[in-house]
């Protein structure tokens, strides 16, 4: 009942279970996205082995995919992906026996599980590199970096979440960008630090172009809140019962009321602005970390709102000029916020405009497809600069390749390549920093 088997051998993406090729495989789909952290896959299959061991077949020796099986993935006889089998679904039928099974590289794991179940629960006075390898060495996890990480943590308490979760934290506290290489490492890095092989030409190279768009994913106003720690009180205290308070005490003219001084210290914001969008369309999410805890950014206060996100915290109600015209009038246009422009410690401000081309590049999807998988002998990678010429979508410039799909299937071989805006996970803005 099975269909003839596939000799898969020179295939360009070849596919092993627990160390043995599988040849009955159909169609393979491979790929990373920076979004997602860890790459996935997904193989369909003829179930040949199934199909024998029901009696319905002569005896070949054929594969049983089970579930937690290793899955290794090579692309041109590089490995690209190092996994395990995680969903699988099966059919069988008079006309055969058929199958699908998916997963993700063994990053999957630290976005599912928790990080140090029975402790440590907290790190004190730990680099980033080091508190990651922490989290991730008890998952059989290599751990690099190729930038600058900043100071230690002076405190890093674990909450009861997925380790990625943590990590993710920690790593946007730093401007860093975390990756997985797909078989086994994980890396602090930067975005868009390198360049790709190739470029992407339509009409040329591109095959065709998909392009999504979803204004969901587009807010005017985008927020980061949190409340932290003073690191402005005093380390001893101003009066002390075992003594008589002093004289410059007694006599000290009052100043700033400890209440204001207390607010402006542990109640933290960050704003962006995102012009583009004609309306009120507010997000705010909390913040993942306690950046902008240090003394020298509470002391440098929270951003200035613009008049038009100011109007509309009025208890009055809201600023009509803000977005609605009044009499024959238009609504002004807002003033995107500018990212940084000079090292000043990282604070909740960068959180907030990182949200914000984030979450509007995921609402902007754009894939374009080539023939096979490599560009001038290199395999098309996600995290690299790319150059872009698109006399359909009017782009002529730098794009990041956001995730690549590399495709085998029963129409050829050929990749899908995610492009976005440079800056969508650049979590720094325009400039390096010194210290944080």
């Amino acid at each position: 009942m099975s269909g003839s088997l596939i000799t898969a051998p020179r295939r360009p993406i070849r596919v092993f279970v627990d160390g043995v090729e599988l040849a009955t495989r159909q169609s393979v789909e491979v790929g990373r996205d920076l979004a997602d952290i860890c790459g996935q896959f997904r193989v369909e299959f003829d179930d040949a082995g199934r199909d024998e061991a029901a009696g319905f077949a002569a005896s070949t020796g054929a594969t049983i995919i089970r579930e937690h099986q290793s899955v290794e993935i090579r692309v041109l006889d590089q490995t690209v992906l190092r996994g395990s089998v995680e969903d699988l679904a099966l059919r069988i039928s008079n006309d055969g026996a058929s199958g699908t099974f998916a997963g993700r590289d063994v990053v999957g794991d630290l976005v599912d599980c928790t990080a140090n179940p029975t402790g440590p629960a907290e790190y004190r006075q730990i680099g980033l590199v080091d508190v990651v390898s922490a989290l991730a060495t008890p998952f059989g996890l290599t751990v690099d970096a190729d930038t600058d990480l900043g100071a230690p943590f002076t405190l890093v308490a674990l909450d009861i979440e997925p380790a990625m979760a943590t990590i993710g934290k920690l790593s946007r506290q730093r401007g860093v960008l975390v990756v997985s290489d797909g078989v086994g490492g994980v890396r602090l890095t930067k975005a868009g630090t390198q360049r790709s092989a190739g470029s992407l030409t339509f009409p040329g190279n591109v095959l065709s172009i998909d392009a999504n768009i979803s204004v969901r994913e587009h807010f005017s106003d985008v927020w980061v809140k949190g409340s932290f720690r003073s690191a402005l009180r005093p380390q001893t205290a101003t009066l002390s019962a075992d003594s008589a308070p002093s004289e410059s005490v007694l006599s000290a003219t009052p100043g700033q009321s400890f209440s204001t001084q207390e607010a402006a210290a542990v109640v933290r914001y960050g704003h962006a602005v995102d012009p583009n969008v004609g309306r009120w369309r507010p997000r705010v999410w909390a913040a993942a970390t306690q950046s902008g805890g240090s003394a020298m950014t509470q002391n440098a206060g929270n951003p200035a709102l613009d008049s038009d996100a100011a109007g509309y915290l009025r208890s009055q109600g809201l600023n009509p000029d803000a977005y609605h015209a009044t009499g024959a009038t238009r609504s002004k246009k807002r003033q995107a916020t500018k990212p940084r422009t000079d090292g000043t410690p990282w604070t909740l401000q960068d959180q907030a405009l990182w949200r914000m081309r984030t979450t509007r590049a995921h609402g902007t999807a754009r894939v374009y497809t080539v023939a096979g998988h490599s560009m001038g002998g290199a395999l098309w990678t996600p995290n690299t600069l790319v150059p872009v010429s698109d006399a359909y979508s009017d782009i002529h410039r730098d794009m990041l390749i956001g995730a690549v799909t590399f495709v085998d299937n029963a129409e050829g071989y050929f990749t899908r390549i995610s492009v976005v805006d440079p800056a969508t996970y650049d979590l720094e803005g325009d400039v390096q920093r010194g210290s944080r």
